[in-house]
C-alpha cells in the first residue's frame, strides 16, 4: 500500500538527545504553570461562540475599547459575507457582529479574521504570549464550544482539551504551524489555544488526515488525531490589516522556564509514547511503531490512544503486502475499541483496514458504527463522511 502523508520538519533532534538508551525530554513552560482548572477559569469568560445559519464556531476576545469588543477567530468560519453572524458570550448574551475583517486574501494566507461586537457588559480580554516559545513537548489547552452530545448553536457547552505540541513546521498553508495532539470537535474552530499559564498562543482550526492507498488503488483517509492552530505571532504580524494597534492588546512575553518533566530510562513508557507521537507527526512511521511498541511493553495497560496510534502508524507505514499487514492494523484498532467502545475514529480507521482486505461487510459495519458515534457527538461533517463511505461500498 502506497502512503501519502503530510510530512513536516520538526525539532525532533533537539527532543531525542544523543543516545537511544537515555532520553531527556525538556518541556518549555511558563515559569508559573497553572492547573487545568485555573486555565479553564481564565478561558471561560474570554471565549465566545460565533454562530450563523451555516454552522457553529468559536473565538476569543482580545481587545476592548469602551463598549466595542474585538474577537479573534479563524477566517473559514466567517468567510461568507452574505450571511449574518452573532457572537454569544459566556454569560449567554447574543450580539450581532458589527464588522468582520477577513485577513485571508488567498488560500495560502493565514486563516484569520477579526469580528467586532458592541456590549455594555464588562468582559475580560485575553492575554497573548509569544507563540514561538511553544516548542515540541509544550503543554497546551484547546478551549471552545464543540457541537457534541446533540447540542448545536447556542446550546453548546464549552470544553477544555489538553494536549502536547508535537511539531512546529516552519511553513504550512493557511499558517497552521502550531501542531498538537488534543481531542477536538466540530464547533471548536476559532477557539483559543492556551499555554500552561493561560495565555493565548494560537487559534485552533484544523484537524489532519493521513492518506493511504488501498489494495484496490483507492486513496482513503485515516484520522490521525493531530490538530493544528495558527500561532498568535502570525496574527501580531497582521495587526495593521486588522486595524488594531498593538497597544490595544494585552501581551505577556515573559520568558518561559525550562522544566525537565522526564529523564527517560528504558523503563519510561510515557516518554516513548510521546516520542512516537513526534515521529508519527513528522511521517517517520517505522520509528513511531518502534516507540509505540516499546511503550506498550513497558505499560500493557496503556490508553486506547496508544493502540489507535499504533494502528495509524502501521497503516501509513505499509508499502507492501497490505492484506497481510491489515491483520495487525485491525488488531490494533480493535484493542483501541475494546479499551474505549465510543472511539469513533478507531471504527472509521478499522473500516479502512477492512477495505484493504476487501471485506466490505465488516467495513460497512464499522463505518455505520462510526457514523452513529459521530452523530451522537455532534460531529456532523465526520458523520456525513462516514455515510458517504457506506454509500460508496454498497
Amino acid at each position: 500500500m502506497n502512503v501519502n502523508f503530510f510530512r513536516c520538519n520538526t525539532l525532533n533532534t533537539a527532543l531525542l538527545g544523543g543516545t537511544a538508551a537515555v532520553l531527556t525530554i525538556t518541556i518549555t513552560q511558563p515559569a508559573i504553570a497553572k492547573t487545568p482548572q485555573e486555565v479553564a477559569n481564565i478561558a471561560s469568560p474570554i471565549t465566545v461562540q460565533i454562530n450563523s445559519s451555516l454552522g457553529d464556531a468559536s473565538g476569543v476576545i482580545i481587545a476592548k475599547n469602551s463598549n466595542n469588543y474585538t474577537v479573534l477567530t479563524v477566517n473559514h468560519v466567517v468567510k461568507n459575507s452574505d450571511i449574518k453572524y452573532t457572537v454569544r458570550t459566556s454569560t449567554g448574551k447574543d450580539y450581532q457582529a458589527t464588522s468582520i475583517v477577513r485577513l485571508q486574501a488567498t488560500e495560502t494566507d493565514p486563516d484569520l479574521a477579526v469580528v467586532k461586537f458592541e456590549s455594555p457588559e464588562e468582559y475580560p480580554v485575553a492575554t497573548l504570549a509569544d507563540s514561538d516559545k511553544a516548542v515540541i513537548g509544550t503543554q497546551i489547552f484547546v478551549y471552545g464550544y464543540p457541537a457534541t452530545g446533540g447540542l448545536f448553536g447556542a446550546e453548546r457547552e464549552p470544553e477544555l482539551s489538553p494536549g502536547l505540541v508535537t511539531s512546529r513546521p516552519p511553513k504550512r498553508d493557511e499558517g497552521y504551524t502550531l501542531r498538537y495532539q488534543a481531542v477536538t470537535w466540530s464547533g471548536m474552530s476559532g477557539g483559543p489555544v492556551f499555554d500552561s499559564e493561560g495565555r493565548v498562543i494560537g487559534l485552533h482550526g484544523q484537524g489532519e488526515f493521513g492518506f493511504a492507498q488501498t489494495s484496490s488503488g483507492e486513496v482513503s483517509p485515516i484520522k490521525t488525531g493531530f490538530n493544528a492552530a495558527v500561532p498568535i505571532n502570525i496574527f501580531i504580524e497582521k495587526l495593521g490589516m486588522a486595524g488594531i494597534n498593538k497597544s490595544d492588546l494585552k501581551v505577556d512575553n515573559s520568558p518561559p522556564a525550562a522544566v525537565p518533566i522526564s529523564t527517560v530510562n528504558p523503563k519510561d513508557a510515557q516518554a516513548y509514547y510521546f516520542r512516537g507521537l513526534v515521529y508519527l507527526d513528522e511521517g517517520s512511521t517505522l520509528e513511531a511503531i518502534g516507540d509505540f511498541n516499546t511503550a506498550l511493553k513497558l505499560n500493557p495497560n496503556n490508553t486506547p490512544e496508544l493502540h489507535f496510534n499504533i494502528g495509524n502508524a502501521m497503516t501509513l507505514a505499509t508499502s507492501t503486502a497490505p492484506k497481510t499487514r491489515s491483520t495487525e492494523i485491525i488488531a490494533a484498532y480493535t484493542r483501541a475499541i475494546a479499551a474505549n467502545p465510543g472511539f469513533a475514529d478507531a471504527y472509521y480507521n478499522r473500516a479502512i483496514a477492512y477495505i484493504n482486505r476487501q471485506d466490505k461487510p465488516k467495513a460497512i459495519a464499522d463505518f455505520q458504527k462510526a457514523a452513529e458515534l459521530y452523530k451522537q457527538g455532534g460531529r456532523t461533517s465526520a458523520y456525513q463522511d462516514a455515510i458517504n463511505r457506506i454509500k460508496q461500498l454498497q
